[in-house]
Order: structure tokens, then sequence, then C-alpha cells
């Protein structure tokens, strides 16, 4: 018979939901300032969904560190926010943004629960996983309704299997080898990095715009 006890949490536990805690209070921050300008009720509804999520979060998270005695993590508030900065963002990089760092928490928060070994701090990343789901379902439907959903590449439907018999397939980019196609997976993964650095490069062109602290610009 097994004997039940409150274990401690493990320093991977403690490791995510730091990181959670820290994530979904600079997120609230963000979609926040993202609410006091959107105009497409679309979209709105969106971000207000992704906003609920991050608050809710922080709440949970917020009574879990009291409930363990750990001290909470200083993460961002609004005085972190200015809230009378100009409008920014257009609504498409906002919808584009909310679609972006859901797939980053989907990533993210698997790696939480396969990290967790107990059972209330795995049921809590398993929710978020599940919440998130939702959230890029919601985004990319309202993206594709109005054209705004930037698709991979399509490629030709191969014709026959295929297996790479040589080392010399790995040096297939190499400027000074023989070229050959990327393949699909190549392909995905590049389409993805991209699209990540941009949205990343034009944020933080964004930040540097509006801070008044030199040091924060560059």
């Amino acid at each position: 018979m097994m004997t039940e006890h409150h274990a401690r949490l493990t320093s991977a536990e403690i490791a995510s939901i730091w990181t959670a805690y820290m994530n979904d209070s600079m997120t609230k921050c963000i979609l926040g300032y993202f609410l006091k300008d959107v105009e497409d009720q679309e979209i709105r509804s969106i971000i207000q969904f992704a906003y609920d999520l991050s608050s809710s979060h922080i709440e949970k998270l917020t009574h879990l560190y009291q409930e363990e005695k750990l001290p909470l993590p200083t993460g961002f508030t609004n005085e972190d926010v200015n809230m009378d900065a100009p409008h920014l963002y257009t609504d498409s990089f906002m919808l584009d943004f909310i679609g972006h760092f859901s797939k980053l928490s989907l990533v993210t928060y698997s790696g939480f629960v396969s990290m967790s070994a107990r059972k209330d701090i795995r049921a809590y990343f398993l929710e978020c996983l599940t919440q998130t789901s939702n959230l890029y379902d919601m985004g990319a439907d309202v993206s594709l309704s109005k054209g705004l959903f930037v698709r991979p590449p399509y490629i030709a439907y191969p014709t026959k299997s295929d297996f790479v018999d040589s080392k010399k397939y790995l040096s297939g980019l190499n400027p000074f080898t023989n070229k050959r196609p990327l393949n699909a997976v190549e392909i995905a993964y590049l389409h993805m990095n991209i699209k990540s650095n941009l949205i990343g490069s034009k944020i933080a062109l964004s930040f540097a715009q509006t801070s008044s602290r030199e040091e924060i610009q560059k």
C-alpha cells in the first residue's frame, strides 16, 4: 500500500512554475496594451481570451507559491507598461503575435508536463496545454478567415519513397558542394524560424522606440 504524503517540489518543478509565472506576467502586460488599441472585434475577442488565461494562470501560480511557502517571483506588472504609448501595432500583427506565442507556449507547457512528478503540477500544466491549444486553434481560424494566415511553402507531392544512402546528404547545403533540394522538414523549420525572427525583431524595435531608458533602447 502506498503512503500518501505531500512531496516537496523538485528543482525541475520549481524552475517550471517560475518560468511560467514570468512568462504569464510578461504576456499579460503585452496583451493589456494590445486591448487598448485593437479595433477588429474578432481579433479583440482572441486577445481578451489570451489575456484572461494569463490572468487566471498568475492567480493559480500565486496560490501555489503561497501553499509551498516560496517567495513569489518579481514578475512584470502594470508599472512596466506605458499605457499612454502611441498606437504601435496593427490588428493583424497582434493576431500574428498571439499565434506565435501560443505556438511557443505549446512547446513550453509540454516540456513542463514531462519534467513534473507531482500530480497537481502535472494537472496544472496539462490544463494550460489544453487552453493554449484552444487559443492557437481560435487564432488560426480567425487568421484564415481574414486571409492573414501565412502558410509554409507548398511542394510537389513525392511520387515514391526514398532513402538517405550517404553521409554526403548532410553536406548538401554547403556552398562548396553539389546542391540538393531542401526537404520538407527543413522547409518547415526554416519557415517557422524566419517568421519567429521577424516577429521578434519587430517587437524589439517597437520596445526600443518607446522606452525612456537609453540602455533599454540599445
